[in-house]
């Protein structure tokens, strides 16, 4: 009895699990003047921006002391949010690119986070913000990145380059399991370890 409970139970896991596979991470990459630009999409609602190498930037972007702002053209979605991790804040974004000056309401398909205050380096390596799409969905396929350096922790005054380049695709990373497919994986375990209780007692009580 307990072979067909437990076959039972394990072979309605796996269907499970194949009926809702993780998706995979599209990761795509740049560097310049000693930082890392890589967005990654997570899934078609969540992505994730990182830039990394911010206490160690150089050329005309030696002198920079905050992030000031950040636009993408090609992500997929009409709007979204950042939200810095490690407790900074959520910046709505704004249609339109990015010039000298921050976030300027021109460029067709660009999305534009303009952040305030605008986050400071010192300190730092990395700055890692959670995208999160709130009109559209992420379908990310030849993003473009535009990147406002600044030495004013309220104004968007440009330190060094505007820099205005296309991100390349780097691969697809394994993805983490959607949480409902970890809610039918435990599910499923559950199932499997109240069979072999059952089957437990049932050997005891026959000796």
């Amino acid at each position: 009895m307990f072979t067909k409970f437990g076959g039972a139970a394990t072979l309605a896991v796996s269907a499970l699990i194949a009926a809702a596979p993780a998706q995979a991470a599209t990761v795509f990459q740049s560097n310049f003047q000693g930082a890392t630009f890589t967005l990654t999409q997570n899934s078609a609602t969540s992505a994730t921006f990182d830039i990394a190498g911010v206490n160690n930037l150089t050329g005309n972007w030696s002198t920079a002391s905050f992030l000031g702002a950040f636009s993408f053209n090609g992500l997929g979605v009409s709007a979204a949010t950042a939200t810095l991790l490690g407790g900074g804040s959520t910046t709505n974004s704004q249609s339109g690119g990015l010039n000298a000056n921050g976030c300027n309401g021109n460029g067709a398909g660009f999305i534009c986070f303009d952040l305030s205050p605008n986050v400071a380096i010192a300190g730092k390596n990395n700055l890692t913000f959670d995208l999160l799409a709130t009109s559209g969905i992420f379908n990310i396929s030849a993003p473009h990145l535009k990147i406002l350096w600044s030495n004013s922790a309220s104004r968007d005054n440009k330190v060094g380059d505007l820099y205005s380049q296309d991100l390349k695709f780097v691969g697809n990373v394994g993805g983490v399991p959607e949480p409902a497919t970890w809610a039918m994986m435990i599910f499923g375990f559950g199932a499997v370890g109240g069979m072999m209780r059952i089957r437990q007692r049932k050997v005891r009580y026959a000796v």
